[in-house]
């Protein structure tokens, strides 16, 4: 018997009790008919009261993975999923009311897709301490899905495929911490099948203060470094981080979206990014392992 599920919605999480919470209450006002989907989330080893609380939660599918990592979480859901497409989101995420409807749309208006990319927005959560400076951040430079797709690739915070086609690569390197993502569309892109960005299907992310956008940037570093098998991988990575500030730099110089003082202050933490970068570079080289946050 065929399934009627159209879309599977796999978010996996860990120690994000409060937010998973109103990440899938989010996708439960989905407007699309509740039999055309189905939302999975995968507990990925949590050690607050993350699973005890999506456990509460009715009309969901919670599974757990204990090998850390969102990519083997991933899998995980995807091993179960029953949707002709899987489409995925982070557990800090609230999708648009119509953001499965405008991802199917897409996707069935391209004949070739291998991943459609949807929007991401951000928003300051309630809950956390924000500084301006990181919010013009995050704005001028993270997460910007549209160049990410002209580039061939795509980060989950927002990405819907054919399930079929993900299980026939063998789903996501859940050997990666980090950039599993872009691997994966690379793979896709590899195969001839196109990114495409999907504009009305977005997604709201909470902007990170600083001290959240070094932790990516470290994870960034490890899971370049756990991929990459060249023998001088040290310095690849040293001439991305360099090529990457300089990069950031210009665009920040040039920009006239933001006061100079706005820009001032974001070139600050262009900066810490670069130093943070360097710390892992070296601290990777000298035998220590990447880690997940």
């Amino acid at each position: 018997m065929t399934s009627k599920v159209k879309v599977s919605v796999i978010v996996p999480v860990w120690n994000d009790a409060r937010r998973v919470v109103k990440c899938i209450k989010a996708l439960k006002n989905q407007k699309l008919s509740p039999e055309a989907y189905e939302i999975i989330v995968i507990d990925n080893g949590s050690t607050d009261a993350t699973l005890e609380e999506v456990q509460r939660v009715d009309g969901i599918s919670v599974l757990q993975e204990v090998k850390p990592g969102s990519y083997a979480a991933r899998n995980k859901g995807l091993s179960v999923a029953k949707g002709h497409y899987v489409a995925f989101t982070d557990s800090d995420c609230l999708p648009d009311e119509n953001w499965l409807a405008s991802l199917i749309e897409c996707a069935e208006t391209h004949s070739n897709i291998g991943v459609v990319a949807g929007n991401v927005s951000f928003f300051k959560d309630e809950a956390d301490e924000i500084d301006d400076a990181s919010l013009a951040y995050e704005s001028f430079f993270s997460m910007n899905q549209e160049e990410y797709a002209r580039k061939g690739v795509c980060i989950t915070a927002n990405w819907l495929s054919k399930r079929e086609v993900l299980l026939s690569l063998g789903g996501f390197n859940a050997k990666l911490k980090s950039g599993g993502d872009h691997d994966m569309a690379k793979r896709l892109t590899e195969r001839g099948l196109d990114v495409v960005f999907c504009k009305q299907a977005t997604v709201a992310h909470p902007a990170r203060n600083k001290q959240e956008i070094l932790k990516k940037r470290r994870r960034v570093i490890g899971g370049s470094w756990d991929k990459t098998d060249t023998k001088f991988k040290s310095v690849k990575l040293l001439w991305q981080a360099v090529k990457l500030y300089v990069k950031r730099t210009l665009l920040l110089l040039f920009s006239n979206k933001a006061s100079l003082k706005q820009r001032l202050s974001v070139f600050g933490i262009i900066s810490a990014i670069f130093f943070v970068s360097l710390s892992e570079i070296a601290k990777l080289t000298a035998g220590q392992q990447s880690t997940r946050s």
